[in-house]
């Protein structure tokens, strides 16, 4: 089974539209998991025109004044293939006053040209593995920025944003990814 990896669309506020590049990468897959900061479903037409969508919810954004997605659930949970999967922004996750710390943080790094901020991503995908146990697979969104690890038996995957959305010209490319399930 091919699974299309996708989060932090972030349309229409700060975005028009889901990247047509993104929309393409994702064609011949067999499900499509968004793992937040969608900011309005009805942007995921593009996405459900291709294969079926599991979307879940980001984090509010002032400056946006975005619900991110709040009609979505905060968590997925899904049997792709005999495997169990999650899907969750990774934002809550750590707990709200720690998740406020852990993005001030990553905004102050940010503006003095510091992008590169791994503890961030092991701070989320750690309190990941910590809420989720049983998950074989656990994708999600939040820092724009791609990141793949194995904890214990636990694959934990962060596509990255599928465009470029961060505030203070962060120089992550846009990405997808995709993932190959394969029972047993």
């Amino acid at each position: 089974m091919l699974v299309g990896l996708i989060a932090d669309t972030h349309v229409p506020y700060r975005v028009p539209e889901i990247s047509p590049d993104a929309v393409s990468a994702l064609r011949g897959v067999d499900v499509i998991l968004h793992a937040g900061d969608v900011d309005e479903p009805w942007a995921l037409a593009p996405l459900e025109a291709l294969a079926p969508v599991y979307a879940v919810r980001g984090n509010y954004h002032i400056l946006d004044r975005s619900a991110a997605g709040a009609d979505l659930p905060e968590t997925v949970t899904l049997d792709l293939d005999g495997f169990c999967v999650i899907v969750n922004h990774g934002y809550d996750v750590v707990g709200r006053p720690a998740s406020l710390l852990w993005k001030a943080r990553s905004v102050l790094r940010n503006l003095v040209g510091r992008w590169d901020f791994p503890a961030y991503d092991r701070a989320i995908a750690r309190s990941l593995v910590r809420h989720f146990p049983r998950a074989d697979v656990i994708v999600f969104g939040h820092t724009h920025r791609y990141y793949e690890a194995v904890w214990g038996a636990t694959l934990i995957v962060n596509p990255g944003a599928a465009s470029r959305t961060s505030y203070f010209g962060a120089p992550f490319p846009p990405s997808v990814a995709h993932l190959t399930l394969r029972s047993g």
